[in-house]
């Protein structure tokens, strides 16, 4: 496989998994919803999931909103660099890495957070049965 189609299978798959976690992210907050008391209070247990829950979704926007201003910057950076050098910003540009860790970073905590909500349903669940 060439280069391009590497990195187009994998965007695909991570723009599944967040599309279908934040399904997951709601369905994981209406369960919680089922352990609440008539006094609106929930678990200790469950009200860990629903922060995680609540973590998993700052942890969404943070992914785009961190990415898109370091890719700004970054880009801007380049475009300055090319215009003084070559008097156009128009042609290739070579990303580094870097650019792209925090919404790898990012990627991965929300959905170690997701995972841990839905563990600590999973626990509530057991301990009930």
């Amino acid at each position: 496989m060439k280069n391009k189609e590497l990195w187009d299978t994998y965007s695909f798959y991570t723009e599944e998994l967040t599309k279908y976690s934040r399904q997951l992210a709601f369905a994981g907050a209406a369960i919680c919803w089922f352990f609440k008391t008539p006094e609106v209070t929930f678990p200790k247990v469950i009200s860990i999931a629903l922060g995680l829950i609540v973590l998993f979704f700052i942890l969404d926007i943070m992914q785009y909103f961190v990415s898109a201003h370091l890719l700004r910057w970054w880009i801007r950076k380049e475009e300055i660099r090319k215009w003084q050098a070559e008097k156009t910003i128009q042609g290739e540009y070579d990303k580094p890495w870097w650019v792209d860790s925090p919404a790898f970073i990012f990627f991965n905590l929300k959905a170690g957070a997701l995972f841990l909500s839905f563990a600590a349903i999973g626990y509530e669940f057991l301990i009930r049965i």
